[in-house]
């Protein structure tokens, strides 16, 4: 038997599956999330996985099917759809300067992912994920759109 690696400097859900990683299904939480808000706090030390998290919901809401098989959220989505996705990271970025926070969300949107994906669906963003992980503010915020 192969043993399966730590994910150790590993920060994206898509990498982790890739490759085959150990990783810990919290899919199911997601899917209780999803069921009973709209808005989402989280405040957790360093390290703790907040990062990935919002790259592993990123990652469902883009539809990326064969990244949750065998995962428990896998037989509950609706892979049929992919939603476009905004994630700002406060803590990779500087947005003093006026109009860069714009540029960066232009960017995203302008991106080949959401031109070829979701180019005239007219589907509004149904996942807003904001880091704020500078010095000593670790946080992160996500908000997602009922259909």
């Amino acid at each position: 038997m192969t043993r399966r690696r730590l994910p150790i400097g590993i920060q994206t859900f898509r990498k982790i599956r890739e490759e085959n990683c150990y990783h810990v299904d919290k899919t199911t939480y997601i899917r209780e999330l999803l069921d009973t808000g709209t808005h989402y706090f989280l405040s957790r030390p360093r390290r703790f996985g907040k990062s990935l998290f919002l790259d592993t919901l990123k990652e469902l809401f883009e539809g990326s099917e064969r990244l949750f098989v065998g995962l428990d959220i896998h037989g509950h989505w609706d892979w049929s759809k992919h939603y476009p996705v905004l994630r700002l990271s406060f803590g990779s970025g500087n947005f003093k300067e006026p109009g860069s926070l714009h540029a960066s969300l232009m960017a995203q949107l302008k991106s080949r992912c959401y031109a070829d994906k979701y180019r005239d669906l007219g589907q509004p963003i149904h996942l807003v994920a904001v880091e704020f992980s500078k010095g000593a503010r670790n946080l992160a915020a996500f908000e997602v759109e009922r259909a």
